[in-house]
């Protein structure tokens, strides 16, 4: 074979190759490792490889994406190695095969990534996989190429098995697929049934416990729940679970790859408060009386002398002593108040009035013991503005992690509504509700197990929390280590109040009822 790497990859990436040449370049890259070294060292030289690289399974949009530039080498073998893959297929589909040319030596697929805990466990970027089981480390991510053209990321435990160039069986675990138009009809199969892709992105998770869930990101998958039953359509942010012969919808988690195979925290003594946050609030997790308290920050601005709130020293339980207001606003001796359906939330006097101007808010840095790193946690605040239907103005309370913005509730600056955005982003959500001059209670649901944030709109307190209405769902969290309230307004100012913002364990913690 003429050894001339810059050529072979030309005609790789063109899918310019007859079978014969594609099965001797496979051949020799696999079987000598002088020649695999050689070519991937040209492979890094041809730095117009980064610009075509294949698309990321979990990419929205335009499919081709531009590769960070971390580990460069690691980066560069993958997405020859990735390549190459697709251009086995291609060459396959011209030269009139469906599935492809038959694999050389059994080679079904290729590791395109690995992490240091798959690398200890002897899985290599590079290293091609035949047919068979393949299983991968707890806390690891893997990126296969299948031969067929989809592409695959696994996340540990996981255990699989290969069964063809565009097919695997699921035995546990977790896998998010990517299968561009060329490669319709990639299968996963399980215990519980069968998901066949259409031209999606889609995330198969699989436990014993919980059964097969099938969440769809975009696109279209078929899916059925054993052979005796027929498949049924499941479409882009929408997922279903298939158990016990039956293919039910369940709850949405636009990143299932991340959230554990078993979402429900284990509670061993059952009080309701999960292992893990008892042991971060260092109660004991074995003994039902041993909790933590549900309510960990209640500021309802009584007790502060009305004036400037700049380095007055916080009131508000759960803060760190010594802790100070920062910023700029003014507590005020009248507090706001809220009911519905003739249930009224409990409040306590004062609250604080923003400047009004644009880009000035009122501070104060929290606990992060606050909110902890797993399970559900709350947050609720009451708001109100100074008058109907002004233009160009905002108001609300933002949650923030250093410097960065990442949740904001309340009255939105491009709508006139109600609504929010979350870690900076370029679009506002609005919920459809007009500014008006009454007060509002808003309600935020953090569940940072299952990685999604839910705001709620003026519930009725005393009520469970099931028989509210979620406004508002994002499939992401935000981390937070300080509270802002601040609003303002074009050309003028904006002055609203904030009152009673307070932060839980419970729905009830944060939506105390009045006697």
């Amino acid at each position: 074979m003429n050894p001339d790497w810059d050529n072979w990859i030309e005609r790789l990436k063109s899918a310019d190759l007859t079978e014969a040449e594609l099965r001797e370049f496979e051949e020799s890259v696999r079987k000598d490792p002088a020649n695999r070294d050689a070519y991937l060292a040209a492979l890094l030289a041809e730095t117009s490889l980064e610009m075509e690289s294949l698309p990321h399974p979990f990419a929205k949009g335009n499919p081709k994406v531009i590769p960070l530039p971390r580990w460069p080498r690691l980066a560069g073998i993958a997405a020859g190695v990735a390549l190459l893959a697709t251009a086995s297929y291609l060459a396959g589909l011209r030269l009139g095969g469906k599935t492809g040319p038959t694999p050389v030596g059994g080679h079904l697929a290729t590791i395109t990534d690995a992490d240091r805990p798959a690398e200890d466990a002897g899985l290599r970027i590079g290293q091609p996989l035949e047919k068979g089981a393949l299983k991968i480390p707890d806390g690891s991510e893997v990126g296969i190429a299948m031969r067929g053209g989809a592409r695959l990321k696994v996340r540990g435990p996981a255990e699989l098995q290969i069964d063809g160039p565009d097919k695997i069986r699921l035995e546990k675990g977790r896998i998010s697929t990517y299968a561009p138009t060329y490669a319709h009809g990639f299968t996963v199969d399980t215990v519980d049934g069968k998901v066949v892709d259409l031209g999606t992105r889609f995330v198969t998770a699989t436990d014993a416990q919980t059964g097969t869930e099938v969440h769809v990101l975009e696109g279209l998958v078929e899916a059925r729940a054993g052979a005796a039953t027929p498949f049924q359509s499941l479409k882009g942010e929408n997922a279903a679970v298939l158990k016990g012969g039956k293919l039910e919808a369940t709850e949405f988690l636009a990143q299932r790859l991340l959230v554990p195979l078993n979402p429900v925290l284990e509670d061993r003594d059952g009080d309701g408060f999960p292992d893990a946050v008892e042991s971060y609030y260092g109660t004991r997790s074995d003994e039902a009386a041993s909790k933590p308290e549900t309510l960990r920050f209640e500021e309802s601005f009584s007790g502060y002398a009305a004036g400037g709130i700049y380095g007055v020293k916080a009131r508000a339980l759960g803060t760190p002593a010594g802790r100070a207001w920062e910023g700029a606003g003014t507590f005020q001796d009248e507090g706001l108040s809220y009911s519905m359906e003739k249930k009224r939330l409990r409040t306590s006097g004062g609250s604080v009035r923003s400047t009004g101007e644009t880009g000035v808010g009122a501070l104060l840095r929290i606990d992060p013991m606050m909110f902890p790193p797993v399970g559900v946690s709350y947050l609720s605040f009451l708001m109100q503005n100074p008058e109907k239907d002004a233009g160009g103005c905002f108001a609300g309370l933002l949650l923030y992690h250093g410097d960065r913005e990442e949740l904001f509730i309340g009255k939105l600056s491009t709508a006139n509504s109600y609504g929010s955005r979350l870690k900076q982003s370029d679009a506002q959500d609005a919920y459809g509700l007009p500014l008006d001059d009454k007060p509002h209670l808003f309600v935020v649901r953090i569940d940072r197990t299952r990685l999604v944030t839910d705001i709620f709109v003026d519930p009725v307190p005393g009520q469970p929390e099931s028989s509210a209405k979620q406004r508002f769902r994002y499939q992401d969290v935000p981390m937070v280590d300080r509270i802002v309230v601040r609003s303002g307004r074009a050309g003028g100012l904006f002055p609203s109040v904030f009152d009673e913002i307070r932060t839980g364990l419970s729905w009830e913690s944060v939506l105390p009822v009045a006697e």
